[in-house]
Order: C-alpha cells, then sequence, then structure tokens
C-alpha cells in the first residue's frame, strides 16, 4: 500500500504547484529528479521483495522454530490470546490479493496497462536536460520491469512465508505438547501430594466420621485451587468434581463416588459411620494409584 499512498501524495503535491510552474517558482519546475525516482520506484521495490524472499528462504527453519517456540511461550503464560491480530493480519492478506486481482497486468488480471501517462504528462518529445543523471536509461531500465513479475514475487514470497508458517506450527505445536507434558506432570505429583494428605486426615480418629470425610474432599478442593484451577464457593459438588477430574486427568470412577460421599455427609440428615470413612479412604487410595501411574 505504501508505493500508492506516496504515489498519491507526490500527485497531490504536483497537482497543487501547477499554478507556480514557472522557472524559480516551484521545485517540480522541470524536475526530472522526480521522473527518475518514479521511474527507480518499481525497479527498487522488486528488489527489496526479491531480497526478502532470498533471505526468508536462506533462514526458514530458524525463522520458524523461533516464531514456533515463541508461539508456544504466550500460549503458556496465558491461555487465551487476542484474536485482533488474526483479524486485522487477514485484512492486509484480503487488501493484497484484492490489489493483484484490480491491478493490470497482474497474473490474476492479465489486462495490460497504458503506460503513456507518464510521455502524456511531461510531453513525447521531450527527455530530461542531463544526461549524466539517467537520459533515457532510467525509463529503459524501468520498463523492463513488468506487472506480472511483481505476482511472481508475491506468489514466491507466499511460498517462503507458507514454509515458515508450516515450521512455526510444527515446532509450536512440540513445545506446546512437551509444556503440557511437564504441566501435567507437575500437577499429578502435587495433586498425589494431596490425595495422601487427605488420606491421612480421614485416618485421623479424633474426628467423627462426617467431619473427616468433608475436610479431606475440601482439601482436594483447595489442592486443586492452588494448581491455579478456578474454583468457586458458588460451584455444587458436581462442577467441582469435573474440575477436579480433568485438572488431574483422572479417568476412573473414584472422584465420582468420593464426591457422592462428600454430598451424603454434608447434606443429608442420616449418621455417617465409620465404615463410610474407610470406603472415603478406598477410593483416595484408587486416585493416589491412578496418579501414580
Amino acid at each position: 500500500m505504501l508505493p500508492y499512498i506516496g504515489g498519491l501524495l507526490i500527485l497531490a503535491f504536483a497537482l497543487a504547484s501547477l499554478s507556480r510552474s514557472q522557472l524559480g517558482s516551484s521545485i517540480l519546475f522541470r524536475s526530472y529528479w522526480l521522473l527518475y525516482l518514479i521511474y527507480l520506484g518499481p525497479v527498487v521495490i522488486l528488489g527489496i521483495v526479491v531480497v526478502l524472499i532470498v533471505l526468508i528462504g536462506l533462514n526458514w527453519r530458524e525463522l520458524g522454530a523461533a516464531i514456533g517456540f515463541g508461539l508456544a511461550q504466550k500460549r503458556a503464560m496465558r491461555k487465551r490470546r487476542s484474536r485482533y491480530s488474526f483479524w486485522i493480519s487477514l485484512l492486509f492478506w484480503a487488501i493484497a490479493i484484492g490489489v493483484l486481482i484490480e491491478r493490470p497486468g497482474s497474473i490474476f488480471n492479465p489486462t495490460q496497462t497504458n503506460t503513456t501517462a507518464v510521455a502524456n504528462i511531461v510531453g513525447e518529445s521531450e527527455t530530461p536536460s542531463n544526461p549524466f543523471l539517467g537520459g533515457r536509461i532510467l525509463p529503459t531500465v524501468s520498463s523492463l520491469v513488468q506487472n506480472s513479475w511483481f505476482s511472481i514475487a508475491f506468489l514466491g514470497l507466499l511460498i517462503v512465508a507458507g514454509l515458515v508458517l508450516i515450521q512455526s506450527v510444527r515446532v509450536a505445536m512440540k513445545e506446546i505438547g512437551e509444556m503440557n507434558s511437564q504441566e501435567l506432570e507437575v500437577r499429578r505429583k502435587e495433586g498425589l501430594d494431596a490425595v495422601n494428605l487427605a488420606i491421612m486426615l480421614v485416618d485421623d480418629r479424633s474426628a467423627d466420621p462426617r467431619t473427616r470425610i468433608i475436610t479431606c474432599y475440601q482439601h482436594m478442593i483447595a489442592a486443586v485451587a492452588r494448581l491455579g484451577v478456578p474454583v468457586s464457593s458458588d460451584q455444587t459438588a458436581r462442577e467441582l468434581e469435573r474440575t477436579v477430574s480433568s485438572t488431574l486427568m483422572l479417568k476412573g470412577s473414584a472422584t465420582a463416588k468420593l464426591t457422592q460421599l462428600f454430598e451424603e455427609a454434608r447434606y443429608s440428615l442420616h449418621d455417617i459411620t465409620d465404615e463410610d470413612a474407610a470406603n472415603a479412604r478406598e477410593y483416595l487410595e484408587s486416585i493416589a494409584g491412578e496418579l501414580s501411574l
């Protein structure tokens, strides 16, 4: 977009100077340097794109690895990323493709353009006054650069960018998998320590069975909360059960049975016996065995 914006600014400046187009009254009077700049523009832009393609092509593995590692690190720091950057990049890609479609002479629009606009403005018979600064050399060089070359360069940039994207996604998935594995290992270790302490609490004979069951279950919830999982007081016991199971990756039914026993101890009015406390201990041992695998 920058070449088009720059061209519009130069054109606006030129039109504003037409009323003063006399010798010494305008910097655009016989300003052949402006023509040189316009002639060199396509060559410079195409050269920059080619250099960019070469640099990316030579370092696509390193660039992809760096981007992928950065994505994995950002995902580890915050799970939910803003999607504004994705939509903004998508908008610019759409603009770029739209320019290729609308621009005559591009790979998506083979219509040839009229290249006589500059000649009609400055006069076909008039040539720059100082041949040493360019003369007809720069127009000749500029005419060698075809519009289709920009389309080919754009496609080349897409190819090398695609290689970088594939490499970054592969590295990001690998890093995220390793981070998730390490995080799960830490959670299982801390969860196992919490279960062992909960077994000690349910074995404490100084309290009644109802209190022991409620205390050990509340200790499990507190341990999950310390792992950074959001736990609130307005959650039901079943919601807490799903939170514990998903956090510690538990597949067995011991968590559900322990939750059911906690609900009976917390809300029911019938007696809770030592047998219920022994069942709670059995469920905790089952959870500990699953975490130890």
